[in-house]
């Protein structure tokens, strides 16, 4: 033994903090492998960068994939392992690890039967929401693997309700209210069931007098809010400390093993001793442009991202330091978006670009791709588009009245709500608008004659029902965001009637996706594959088990929460269960 490390034993640093399981990170991930650590008799302390917790999961859908979860089961929808280990071994085509595919398939169902029996997190089937390429081996088309959070009432969460991550006010089509996923597809079709629920939200809002003498806001959560509300209160039962302005500055070795970190708590740096490992839910660099530039190398920017403005990469330093290896960089949950002047946020464009009346375009006013594909595919399509000569980034989505007025777009509520003659003016800077093809193809320097004759060409495939160029309609998830069928192909609609209007949109995502790699417990792997000792990864700061690809809505958090849920069990050397026999 060295003089040195003699006089290390001799004089130990002492530690701030001492803990069996350190949790870095308050999304989805973070709170699953808390709360799992726990019940499996942890004591366990959850760190979080920002002032308010929540992450990126409280900005997304709070809707996780989950194939033959037990919801399906008792709403008798079939399913199996083995399709669905069919269906994601031939999308992922080799970019992520069968092993680690099979692992989530076995135990995804388990850990979303346990939180939804022994925490606050519970959660709904969104019905008819298909895969998002069903028609691939072993996908779904009915629905079923796709589950969103049960709303949940904020107030019961005390004092922490006001330290929740909230979208900012307007980030969603509806403006003043947040609808369940599965209600999303009704408000975009119209009619007296959208109606309806738009008058459920009104009035809910209005008679919450409890909210109103706590003076708070509205306090019924859905989405993603609600997933982390539901998380939050499950590690107030269980009294988890959760600390907020406390960020990960490095991990503590020795020997190969990872027994603690080093973190700075609102400007102080404390050491925190993790017996029993420390899980990385941190997510991904989505918003660290220097990071984007040096990993990715499609046009791709930190401002066209949904994702959260802390996830700045700062496990990949960390992770280097400690010998991790990396994989998927490249990638990330793509998804158009759309830029609102004077707006510091994202708005991410899911149903627009499906509704009939409506087609995507180059600069030089061409159609390049099936417009209703799923998100991820459709910035792919910007991307390589692009690569050819720069003309896709942006790309505008064009439209005319009648989708105008209504559709929501954006920021914009339909035109029969809110009248161009009312909003030109504060959003003249968002789209363009002309009374004629060839007018609104110069504004938006395209060339006229280009654009008109893709106009004409599209209204032709409108009229038949068939895309004969890209196919638009044909596969099954293409038609989930449609409103009702005016004719043969419910994704396909003229656009005729003047005025007309375009909309820049970017290639954006909602997160990106490549980090640390893991193995099928959730342990950070090294150059040679071999474990780091008391590490753990989950969620966007790790090589997500997706791979390249995105299976269905959900495809994010649902591997965030089971490999949080496997990282709590391998720590602590034991099985959750949900007998009555614990």
């Amino acid at each position: 033994m060295s003089d040195e490390q003699d006089q290390k034993q001799k004089n130990p640093i002492p530690w701030d903090e001492d803990v069996d399981f350190l949790v870095v990170g308050s999304g989805g991930a973070g709170m699953t492998g808390a709360i799992c650590a726990h019940d499996l008799g942890a004591s366990t302390l959850v760190i979080e960068k920002a002032d308010r917790y929540g992450g990126s999961t409280a900005l997304s859908g709070g809707v996780i994939w989950v194939p033959d979860n037990p919801l399906m089961s008792a709403a008798g929808i079939s399913d199996s392992f083995e399709a669905a280990f069919e269906y994601l071994k031939t999308i992922t085509a080799g970019s992520a690890p069968i092993e680690n595919i099979r692992s989530y398939l076995e135990n995804a169902p388990r850990m979303m039967d346990y939180l939804h029996k022994r925490t606050q997190i519970k959660f709904e089937i969104v019905p008819d929401y298909p895969d998002y390429y069903a028609e691939r081996p072993g996908g779904q088309s009915q629905g079923g693997r796709s589950c969103e959070t049960a709303g949940f009432d904020g107030a019961l969460l005390g004092e922490e309700f006001f330290r929740i991550k909230m979208k900012p006010p307007g980030n969603h089509p509806f403006r003043f209210m947040t609808p369940l996923v599965r209600e999303g597809m009704t408000l975009v079709q119209g009619g007296p069931r959208s109606i309806a629920i738009i008058l459920k939200y009104v009035s809910r809002f209005l008679f919450n007098f409890r909210a109103r003498f706590r003076g708070m806001r509205d306090t019924q959560f859905t989405l993603g809010v609600a997933l982390v509300a539901r998380g939050r209160r499950s590690l107030m039962d269980r009294k988890i400390p959760l600390w907020l302005d406390t960020s990960l500055t490095d991990l503590i070795v020795e020997e190969g093993r990872v027994v603690g970190a080093v973190v700075t708590k609102q400007g102080r740096s404390l050491r925190i001793r993790a017996r029993r490992g420390v899980l990385l839910a941190m997510g991904g660099f989505e918003s660290n442009a220097k990071l984007r530039k040096r990993f990715q190398h499609t046009p791709v920017e930190d401002q066209w991202t949904a994702g959260a403005i802390t996830n700045t990469g700062d496990s990949i330093a960390i992770g280097e330091r400690v010998g991790s290896s990396f994989a998927l960089m490249d990638e990330a949950w793509w998804c158009p978006t759309f830029s609102v002047p004077d707006e510091d946020f994202i708005r991410l464009v899911i149903f627009e670009k499906n509704i009939a009346g409506g087609i995507i375009v180059t600069q030089k006013g061409e159609r390049f791709m099936n417009e209703a594909a799923p998100y991820n595919d459709v910035v792919k399509a910007m991307l390589k588009k692009n690569a050819e000569g720069p003309c896709t980034v942006p790309a505008y989505l064009v439209f005319d009245r009648r989708f105008r007025r209504s559709f929501p777009v954006g920021p914009l509520m339909p035109g029969s709500v809110w009248p161009d003659w009312a909003i030109l003016k504060l959003h003249r800077s968002f789209f363009k608008r002309d009374k004629t093809i060839e007018g609104l193809a110069r504004q938006i320097g395209a060339d006229p004659k280009t654009l008109a004759d893709t106009i004409e060409r599209f209204n032709g495939f409108a009229k038949t029902g068939k895309d004969l160029d890209f196919g638009r309609g044909d596969a099954i998830q293409d038609n989930y965001y449609t409103a009702k069928p005016t004719g043969p192909n419910p994704t396909l609609g003229p656009i005729k009637e003047s005025p007309y209007y375009a909309v820049k949109v970017w290639p954006g995502d909602l997160g990106t996706k490549g980090g640390m790699r893991t193995d099928t417990s959730a342990r950070v792997l090294n150059e040679s594959d071999e474990p780091i000792e008391n590490l753990y990864a989950a969620g966007n700061c790790s090589a997500v088990t997706m791979g390249a690809t995105y299976p269905g809505a959900g495809g994010t958090l649902g591997p965030a929460l089971t490999f949080g849920f496997l990282a709590a069990e391998h720590a602590m050397g034991a099985v959750l269960s949900t007998s009555d026999d614990r």
